[in-house]
This record gives C-alpha cells, structure tokens and sequence, in this order.
C-alpha cells in the first residue's frame, strides 16, 4: 500500500541513545498539527532504542528506519529522503518540542517562499552552570538571512531546524560526511544552510517558538566538543573554497577571525579565564583537511558513498 503525502514530516536521528527518546516522541506526537508523521533514523549499534519505541509502533504517525550507517549528516538524509512531507523538521533525540512546533515551522515556509532551511531558538534544560552547560542558540528577533552578510549573524542548529523539502533535494541534500559520528564531525546543518544560500535560497531565523535541550555537558566534556566542532566548521566552510565559490569567503574569514580567534582574545584582554582557546587551531586543521578532499562542486558535496536505510 503506498502511503499518502503529509504536510510536515519530522525527523530525529539517534544514536544509541536507548529510552532517553521516548520524551522526545512524546513531545513531538502532541503537536497539535493536524497532518504530521514523525520519522526515527535510528543508527543504533544495540537494541535499546528499538525497545523503547516499540510501544509506539502502532501510532500510524510514526515510521522507524534502522539503519547501519553511520553520522549524523548520512542520517538527517535519510530523513530527508524518506520523509512524506513538504516541509521537513528535525530536532535531536534529548530535546522536547512545544505542541505548536510544526506549526509554526510550517508557517515559515508559507509565509516566505524564498526560503529554504529554517531555525528556531533552542534553550537549554535546567542544570548546574557550576558543573557543566548545554549547548543552545537564541536570538532576540526573527531574521530573514538573503546574504553571506547575513549568514556571520546567523548560526542556529539542528536541534531547531526545518527544511523546504523540494529546495533541499535540489541543492544536493545533507552532506554524508559532516555531523557527530562523520568523518568531520559537526557541521552539517551550517554546510546546509550554507549551500542553500549559494544556490539563491534564503534562511530564517524565528524566536515565536523554542525547544527544550537536555543535552548536559561538564566543562571537561566540553573541551572535546569545542574540538569536534571547530573542525567540523572549517572542513564544512573549506568545500564553498575548494569550488571556487569565493562569496563564501566572507563566512569563513568571520567563524575563523571573528568568532574562533576574537572570542577567547577578547576574554583575555578582560582578564578572564579563555575558553575555547584552541578553536582557531581547530578551525584551520578542520579546513585544510576539508581542502584535501575531492569535492562534488555541483552540489559542493564531499565525495562519499555508503548503505541506507534497512530493508
């Protein structure tokens, strides 16, 4: 039986995460959209997760796709490209979204047709500043982002993110080789956002609605993900280079002056402890190494090749 379209469908991509995404799907079946499915990529090396989803097998609005790849970035496209909707909405498998998520997301899209690849505000969880943080992004006012000008504002993450479906397979889909688990790992959201706009598309950036992350970090934790995510930036924003794609510069020359390098100086001239202090170095070894790799530049995806979803 071929399954009808939906309006929004909504992606989270897991990892041996077991029952933590159990207050993940709940939140996301309370929306209150009228017309949604929900989609789990489940990269799991273990059998928790498909235990703690076993309940909601029944739920027509939910699909399960186990699959033996593995990042994040192979991951969301999978999602991508299994997903029934227009409008395509991805978060991660330790936050909790607002009943009124897909809706708002969805009405981006309607609202702005230039746009491709929207974010909204993530906030973190409850927790011990003293002991550690989670990873967040708010603003203060919706942005529409047309320009690499306007991209250095703008870097919000996939935790809050959707995607106009069509425009996101036109462009290439996510690159297989960024995010958390990848060969570059992090980073696939910012590439997307990125090649969206190169090829004429526009970003938003919403504060009407915001999820909920539960993703604590200790500070020592944090360290190795400074590290991850630095190189993931640099080889994500080395690609646009190696492709002769030179309006790009200007998003690489503000991560890696304006934000990796400016932000632990500017901490030492206040007499602060520097964190991140290392980012700079992390950048730059991140985007040679992205140099060094072939590149597709139609689409200006790293070359890779890998298995899907299980049959």
């Amino acid at each position: 039986m071929v399954q009808s379209d939906v309006a929004v469908s909504a992606v989270v991509c897991t990892r041996n995460r077991g029952s933590r995404i159990v207050a993940t799907l709940n939140s996301l079946l309370a929306n209150e959209h009228p017309d949604f499915e929900v989609i789990v990529i489940d990269q799991s090396t273990d059998g928790a997760t498909a235990k703690a989803i076993a309940p909601y097998i029944e739920d027509t609005r939910l699909r399960y796709f186990p699959t033996d790849t593995r990042g994040t970035g192979h991951a969301r496209d999978l999602g991508l490209r299994a997903a029934r909707g227009g409008v395509v909405a991805y978060t991660d498998d330790d936050c909790t979204v607002p009943t009124n998520w897909l809706d708002e997301m969805q009405r981006i899209f309607e609202t702005h047709p230039q746009v491709a690849v929207a974010f909204c505000n993530v906030l973190p969880a409850p927790h011990d500043p003293t002991a550690g943080f989670v990873p967040a992004y708010e603003r203060s006012e919706d942005q529409v982002v047309r320009t690499m000008w306007d991209k250095c504002r703008a870097r919000g993450i996939g935790a809050g993110m959707a995607v106009r479906r069509a425009a996101a397979l036109q462009i290439g889909g996510f690159d297989h080789c960024l995010g958390p688990g990848s060969a570059f790992p992090a980073c696939e959201e910012g590439d997307f956002a990125m090649r969206a706009l190169l090829a004429d598309w526009w970003l938003y950036e919403s504060v009407q609605v915001a999820i909920l992350h539960d993703g604590f970090r200790t500070w020592a934790e944090g360290k190795t993900m400074n590290r991850r995510n630095w190189v993931g930036i640099g080889a994500a924003y080395a690609k646009p280079l190696k492709c002769s794609r030179w309006s790009a510069s200007i998003v690489v020359l503000y991560e890696a002056f304006g934000i990796a390098l400016f932000k632990p100086l500017s901490q030492i001239l206040k007499l602060k402890k520097p964190q991140g202090i290392r980012s700079f170095y992390y950048f730059w070894k991140g985007f040679i190494q992205g140099m060094n790799q072939p590149v597709e530049c139609g689409t200006i995806l790293y070359c890779s090749t890998g298995s899907g979803i299980k049959s």
